[in-house]
């Protein structure tokens, strides 16, 4: 499993109140829309990937084609990491 990704499904269903496990949690879809976080959640995800991969993200990142689903933010922290 891509690393990246590993982590970021690992935080997100070990942090937040679901019923997806890290193999189940769908890949492609809004977290929001899933249900699994909501706006105070998406700041605090935004954080954990700020500080575990060193990076700083700008508001203006902070859209649905970088953070829409699980697979985006792993290519967004991809793009910011030259990983």
């Amino acid at each position: 499993m891509n690393d990246i990704l590993g982590v970021l499904c690992a935080y997100v269903t070990e942090n937040y109140a679901t019923t997806y496990t890290v193999d189940t949690l769908p890949k492609e879809k809004s977290l929001i829309e899933l249900g699994i976080l909501d706006s105070f959640g998406i700041i605090e995800l935004i954080s954990f990937i700020e500080e575990n991969w060193s990076i700083s993200i700008e508001d203006d990142a902070i859209t649905k084609e970088n953070f829409g689903s699980i697979n985006a933010m792993v290519n967004f922290v991809k793009r910011k990491t030259n990983a």
